[in-house]
C-alpha cells in the first residue's frame, strides 16, 4: 500500500510541476524549452492537459471501487488526457532530440492514445476486464513521465554521455513499467477474459 501511495504522490507532484510550467511558473528544462520555442500553444497545451491528467488519474484509479466517483473522475481524466496525448504528437516530432528518441516519444503516445480510446471502448460496452486492462496500460504508459525525469537525474548524476542516454530513455521510461505491468501483474495470463460482459455491471 505504501508503494502505491508512494507511487500515486510521485504522479500528482510531476503532473503539478508539468502545470507549474505549462503556466510560466516553473522553468522549463533546455530540451523542452526548445519544444515550446518551436510549438508554443500546442507544447503548453500538452504540458497542461497531461500533467491535469496525471493528477487525477491516481484519484481516478483509487475510485475505482466507488462507481458514483470513478465514473465522472474518470471522464474528465479521459478528456484532459486525451488532449494532452494528441498534442504530445506534434511535441514528439518537433523535438531537439535524436530521431529514434523522437521515434520513442512519438510510439508512447500513439500507444496512450490507443489504450485511452480502447478503454472507453469497452467501458461502454461492458467489457470490464477489457476496460480495467487497457486503463492500466494507460497508466503504465503515462508513468513514462515520472521514469523519464528520474532517469534524467540519474543521467546527470553519473554524468552520462547525454544525448545516446536521452534515445534509451526516451523507450525505457515507458516500456519498463508496461512490461512490468504485462508480465508482472498477469495481464496476458488473463487475455481470454478481455471480451467478457458483465450484464448489468457498473464501472469501478
Amino acid at each position: 500500500m505504501w508503494l502505491i501511495g508512494g507511487a500515486a504522490a510521485l504522479a500528482v507532484t510531476i503532473g503539478a510541476a508539468a502545470l507549474g510550467s505549462a503556466l510560466g511558473l516553473l522553468p522549463l528544462p533546455y530540451a523542452l524549452a526548445v519544444v515550446d520555442e518551436r510549438l508554443p500553444v500546442i507544447f503548453r497545451l500538452h504540458m497542461a492537459a497531461s500533467g491535469l491528467g496525471l493528477v487525477l488519474l491516481p484519484a481516478v484509479l483509487l475510485a475505482r471501487r466507488r462507481p458514483g466517483i470513478h465514473r465522472p473522475l474518470g471522464i474528465v481524466a479521459a478528456c484532459v488526457l486525451a488532449i494532452g496525448l494528441a498534442a504530445s504528437l506534434p511535441s514528439a516530432l518537433a523535438s531537439a532530440a535524436e530521431p529514434l528518441a523522437r521515434a520513442g516519444f512519438f510510439t508512447q503516445g500513439v500507444l496512450s492514445l490507443s489504450c485511452l480510446a480502447l478503454g472507453i471502448w469497452a467501458a461502454r460496452r461492458r467489457r470490464l476486464d477489457l476496460h480495467r486492462t487497457a486503463m492500466a496500460s494507460l497508466a503504465a504508459l503515462v508513468s513514462g513521465a515520472i521514469a523519464l525525469r528520474l532517469m534524467l537525474y540519474a543521467v546527470i548524476a553519473l554524468r552520462l554521455p547525454f544525448d545516446p542516454s536521452y534515445t534509451a530513455i526516451a523507450w525505457a521510461c515507458w516500456l519498463l513499467p508496461l512490461l512490468a505491468l504485462w508480465t508482472g501483474g498477469g495481464l496476458w495470463r488473463r487475455r481470454s477474459h478481455w471480451l467478457a460482459i458483465e450484464p448489468g455491471a457498473r464501472i469501478g
